[in-house]
């Protein structure tokens, strides 16, 4: 959870710069990213005990972004955690900010590897 609070901190200022609503474009990074996360923890946990559930990846595609990005929406905005998180600057990496874009990219092949994994085996 710790990782998807620095994203919130630095994808909300990088986004403040551009945008009047800057929490619409980081709520739907942070769902997308989330998506990507439950799908490779998925297919990982599968191929670990060897179960074979056909589950239809596309159906979690589409539905669990949208359900992370009201949950987001809830955690950051309604119960006020989004404004604490900004005040507290220990949530700036500096230079190492880099490191939360590669794991946001990341995240979305190691979905398609996993899941060709579980497949196969």
């Amino acid at each position: 959870m710790k990782i998807y609070i620095y994203i919130y901190y630095a994808s909300f200022l990088q986004s403040r710069k551009k945008n009047e609503v800057p929490e619409i474009p980081v709520y739907t990074l942070l769902s997308f990213i989330q998506t990507s996360n439950l799908i490779t923890f998925t297919n990982i946990m599968m191929l670990i005990t060897r179960l074979d559930i056909n589950y239809d990846v596309r159906k979690i595609a589409l539905v669990a972004p949208i359900l992370f990005y009201f949950l987001n929406y809830y955690y950051f905005t309604k119960r006020g955690n989004g404004e604490i998180i900004i005040k507290n600057e220990s949530y700036s990496l500096g230079k190492y900010s880099f490191l939360l874009d590669v794991f946001g990219f990341a995240s979305f092949p190691l979905v398609v590897l996993t899941y060709y994994f579980y497949r196969e085996f």
